[in-house]
């Protein structure tokens, strides 16, 4: 979406974005095809083999499969502490990916930030010719845009691998005799420590205490909720760069540059 000829370093990070959206994406199409081969096997059975039914089957299980077949899946383990670590695991995985990507947009609107406000600079000091502006806003604003369009995307995704753990979290809480609200209040961060009062010279020190490891049930929860954060964090940061575009073309545009279409 971009043509590069003056911000080559700003686009470094939106390539970097795009590459970890396709993987993240080969990633997803696994499962969804997982799903679908799951769902044509059965439509085939149901209907004594025929083709129609098979195609009919892959269909419903492509839809299911980002929530049936991760949670099927994992299902399998039986040992209870082992199923939610794994879970807890493969979530952080995932929030690991998706920080990421929100970092190299933040690198790239950044930049591109930068670069817009010495182009302004440059333009009111007149040492830059208003056809020349004109192609460099038009890159920075191109690059801003491709951001913003690659994060839309980043977000349906993410928000589609949300629901795979929404299933398999909601179906750990009922094994749990507890419910998915229940379990996620186990995330929030402990409150804080009293403030401590003035001591006598004399008092001993207290010793350091050392923190209980967390358990299954805690790493679950806090990794459902970091996870669904970073969801809200990716479609927040969307929008806030796709503003930002907004204004710099009202602004050059108030500056007699002219701006894309």
């Amino acid at each position: 979406m971009t043509r590069v000829n003056y911000y080559p370093q700003c686009y470094q990070s939106v390539a970097i974005l795009r590459q970890q959206d396709q993987q993240f994406q080969q990633a997803m199409a696994v499962n969804t095809l997982s799903g679908a081969a799951g769902g044509a096997a059965l439509g085939a059975i149901a209907s004594g083999g025929d083709w129609r039914g098979a195609l009919i089957g892959a269909a419903a299980g492509a839809l299911v499969a980002a929530t049936a077949t991760y949670a099927s899946a994992r299902a399998q383990e039986t040992d209870d502490e082992r199923r939610r670590l794994l879970i807890a695991n493969d979530m952080s995985h995932d929030y690991g990916e998706v920080q990421r990507a929100v970092v190299a947009a933040r690198q790239a609107d950044n930049c591109y930030g930068y670069a817009y406000n010495q182009l302004a600079a440059n333009i009111r000091r007149g040492a830059v010719p208003k056809p020349e502006a004109a192609q460099r806003f038009a890159e920075i604003d191109q690059g801003e845009h491709e951001v913003a369009a690659i994060l839309a995307e980043y977000g349906k995704k993410t928000q589609a691998t949300v629901q795979q753990y929404q299933a398999a979290f909601n179906q750990e809480a009922q094994r749990m005799n507890t419910t998915p609200n229940q379990l996620l209040a186990e995330a929030a961060p402990p409150p804080p420590p009293p403030t401590p009062t003035r001591r006598r010279a004399s008092a001993p020190a207290p010793q350091p205490s050392t923190a209980a490891p967390q358990n299954t049930r805690q790493q679950l929860a806090q990794g459902y909720s970091k996870l669904n954060q970073q969801v809200s964090e990716i479609n927040q940061e969307q929008s806030t760069i796709e503003r930002t575009a907004t204004d710099r073309r009202h602004n050059m545009a108030s500056l007699g540059v002219e701006v894309p279409s």
